[in-house]
């Protein structure tokens, strides 16, 4: 299952604060062994938007101007997830795909409710685009990446960036993403195998009939045209990968040139994807060599 709070808790979702939920997901992933990746630096910074003030952290792969960029909206179920969870898989993704990374604090529900954490989002990305020299970013190379919750919100981000005639994305890169929260038309409990996701949906909506909205539930919105091209990351016995892969399918139909690797014999990657453990590994190099190919593709198409 995605985002179990613990391995050894039978405690329901519904029977737990979304503070119990949060604290032991951030535990769960924080306890996850696995290497730290180098990068040249590190820096914490906030941004200020439209009453908006939003954590981010720039990781730079090394000295020099003009890397390529990538936004990393991180998961958690939507209640849980941080800067520190993701820390590792920032400098991953940094490391390995020589790019500047910019991972975004949005605010975690039910504190931040939609849609204030995907206009967090947006504001780093227009951030990104706005301060490309500061931050010795390519404002021509900028990828997406997201993790199940994040993966939802990075689909999102990308329509609402179409909608609103935002900066171009070269790539948008959906890791076990959940895409849908309408949840087969309620998001009260059921006890049932979308009981978790009802109930991340209960945290992170106001009102029950956003889960309908194409920025919440983007496998349900009825144009996915003119899109950027995506990467869609599925593990074989997630719970998740029917969606996912449904909205590949979606995104294929719509001419948006899609690319879809599944990982067997794991689960939902989860936090082991947030610290880049060896288990998330092989999913994770598919990531990094499709986003490596993207900016090569750009830089084709510039010279």
């Amino acid at each position: 299952m995605f985002m179990q709070p613990s391995h050894a808790s039978n405690l329901s979702w519904w029977d737990m604060s979304p503070q119990e939920v949060r604290d032991k997901i951030n535990q769960r992933i924080m306890s996850i062994e696995a290497p730290t990746p180098t990068v040249f630096s590190v820096t914490d910074h906030s941004i200020s938007r439209d009453g908006r003030n939003t954590p981010i952290r720039i990781y730079k792969p090394a000295e020099g101007n003009s890397f390529p960029s990538i936004l990393l909206v991180h998961g958690g179920a939507w209640v849980a997830g941080n800067l520190d969870t993701h820390d590792n898989l920032a400098r991953y993704l940094c490391s390995k795909a020589k790019a500047v990374v910019v991972s975004v604090g949005y605010l975690t529900a039910p504190e931040g409710k939609f849609p204030l954490p995907l206009e967090q989002c947006y504001d780093t990305l227009a951030w990104i685009s706005e301060h490309s020299t500061e931050i010795s970013a390519d404002t021509n190379k900028i990828a997406i990446v997201g993790d199940s919750a994040g993966g939802n919100m990075t689909a999102a981000l990308c329509l609402m960036n179409r909608d609103r005639s935002g900066p171009t994305i070269n790539l948008q890169v959906l890791i076990n993403p959940a895409p849908d929260l309408t949840c087969k038309g309620t998001i009260q409990r059921q006890n049932d195998s979308l009981d978790m996701l009802r109930w991340q949906a209960t945290q992170y909506l106001s009102d029950s009939n956003d889960a309908s909205n194409p920025y919440v539930s983007p496998l349900v919105a009825s144009n996915l045209s003119n899109l950027p091209p995506a990467v869609i990351i599925l593990a074989e016995q997630d719970d998740l990968r029917e969606a996912g892969q449904k909205y590949a399918d979606r995104l294929q139909a719509a001419g948006v040139p899609t690319y879809v690797y599944c990982q067997e014999g794991v689960n939902h990657l989860a936090g082991h994807g947030a610290k880049a453990s060896s288990y998330a590994r092989e999913s994770l190099d598919v990531a990094i060599a499709q986003i490596q190919k993207a900016f090569s593709a750009r830089k084709a198409t510039n010279d």
